[in-house]
């Protein structure tokens, strides 16, 4: 009998749900808009700004000697380099003004002989990143041709051996995107849940529902269940769009890490902690209008202080340490961990911890609140 309940109350809601046509696809497709976006946006922001990229690069020969023509042989032949000819009338003020080059090389008349050393000019805006690999690629260059070896690499590589650990902190653009905005979507389904609890009671359905023999429990675990089920589907199609379909767009590259089968425990708990904050709203607020509100400006800011708008690796001490008040830092985390940093279970579990404390309080306040009738 009580699981036949269920399955109609879940029907309803279902079927309610269904006739919303703009919420519902909303919640599907603001996720993708962002996570396509903002990836691109944030691709030179926090990610190796080297790796992919060509710099733009005027190549003037002063000198024409043999060791000076070698030198403009390798750096054109140089991936990382794109040669572009100085437009006419363009000096590197006006160059670097109208954005035609990153830089400017100049291979000076007395480089064969060691007189003259070769000239950089950069771009004033130029990123730190994208200096410092030119400046570097030149030097082992010039080098390479002085000393006559091929390879200045190999001559130093018995001298030099690095053991430089992965990076677990700096995640791709899609790594962080991906998550991100899926959590800031998920918690976003506080607004039709809420939205549709007080218009059912509003109109009078939750009264003539109780006319018939069924417990406010049953009735709100009827709610909840439809909005539970949107956040992980809402999770696995973002997962799927990240994963197989933008990275064919953007060529920015997505890794689900060592040990995927983590993304299955914290999409369960992430979407409990969501669909909690969603019957929280429903509780406090008293009309549609203020539960709309209220749940946006909560996303929002817990959007703000978890990372998910600003990559928590770049905040500010301070912006580092407020973020642990926000539940989306603890699910961009979680899934970070699983993403990026080959984390084992024990490990996550700590996070999934908190987010499922989030969630009991969030129900057990709304359950002390909420007002049926």
């Amino acid at each position: 009998m009580i699981l036949r309940q269920l399955k109609e109350l879940i029907r309803k809601e279902l079927l309610i749900l269904l006739r919303d046509r703009q919420t519902i696809p909303l919640l599907f497709l603001m996720p993708v808009a962002l996570i396509f976006f903002l990836s691109l946006a944030l691709q030179g922001v926090y990610v190796d700004k080297v790796t992919g990229h060509q710099i733009s690069l005027v190549l003037e020969n002063a000198s024409r000697a043999p060791k000076a023509l070698q030198l403009e042989k390798r750096i054109g032949a140089n991936k990382l380099i794109r040669l572009i000819a100085r437009p006419k009338g363009y000096d590197n003020d006006k160059l670097f003004e109208y954005s035609k080059a990153h830089a400017a090389v100049l291979i000076p008349d007395g480089f064969d002989d060691g007189t003259k050393p070769v000239e950089i000019h950069f771009d004033p805006v130029l990123d730190a990143g994208y200096k410092m690999a030119l400046r570097s690629l030149i030097a082992s260059l010039a080098a390479e041709v002085v000393l006559g070896v091929d390879d200045i690499d190999v001559l130093v590589a018995n001298f030099v051996v690095e053991k430089t650990k992965k990076n677990t902190q700096f995640p791709s653009p899609l790594q962080h995107s991906v998550p991100g905005w899926s959590i800031f979507a998920m918690f976003f389904i506080a607004i039709p849940m809420s939205i549709g609890f007080l218009r059912e009671k509003n109109i009078g359905t939750l009264q003539r529902l109780f006319t018939y023999p069924v417990s406010a429990n049953l009735v709100a675990l009827g709610k909840l269940i439809p909005y539970y089920l949107i956040n992980l589907i809402q999770f696995v199609l973002m997962l799927a769009v990240g994963f197989y379909v933008i990275p064919q767009l953007t060529g920015l590259t997505f890794n689900l890490g060592e040990h995927p089968w983590q993304l299955m425990p914290v999409t369960i708990v992430t979407a409990a902690a969501s669909t909690g904050f969603g019957v929280l709203v429903a509780a406090m607020a008293r009309t549609p209008e203020q539960s709309s509100t209220l749940a946006a400006t909560g996303a929002v800011l817990m959007g703000v202080f978890g990372g998910i708008m600003v990559p928590h690796v770049v905040m500010p001490q301070f912006m580092k340490t407020l973020a642990m008040i926000s539940p989306m830092y603890w699910a961009h985390q979680a899934y970070l961990d699983v993403f990026l940093r080959e984390a084992s279970f024990s490990y996550v579990l700590s996070k999934l911890v908190i987010l499922t404390i989030f969630a009991l309080i969030c129900f057990y306040v709304a359950g002390r609140r909420i007002k049926w009738m």
